[in-house]
């Protein structure tokens, strides 16, 4: 079963993209297949289920600074992009 990955701000994103570290860009594109692949707990990643203000979200770890925050719309399969920032950046 294939999934549908899209950017809900994709100009925000690309820009937030362009700025990363190259091995961070490289876990990014890693982290859209494997959702587009595997759904949204690919394995190999660290996932947290968010609570409070950002409930119903899910945040995927790119690395030790960098999240990657998304929903999922079950009915259609459809995984969606929120954010791409610092983790101080992700949840202000």
């Amino acid at each position: 079963m294939t999934w549908i990955v899209v950017f809900k701000n994709p100009k925000r994103i690309e820009k937030a993209v362009l700025k990363l570290r190259i091995a961070t860009k490289v876990a990014f594109k890693k982290a859209i297949e494997d959702l587009r692949v595997e759904g949204p707990r690919p394995q190999d990643w660290h996932i947290k289920v968010l609570r409070g203000n950002y409930a119903g979200l899910m945040s995927l770890r790119l690395d030790y600074r960098h999240r990657m925050i998304y929903e999922v719309v079950h009915d259609r399969l459809i995984i969606t992009v929120i954010e791409v920032s610092t983790r101080e950046e992700a949840y202000s």
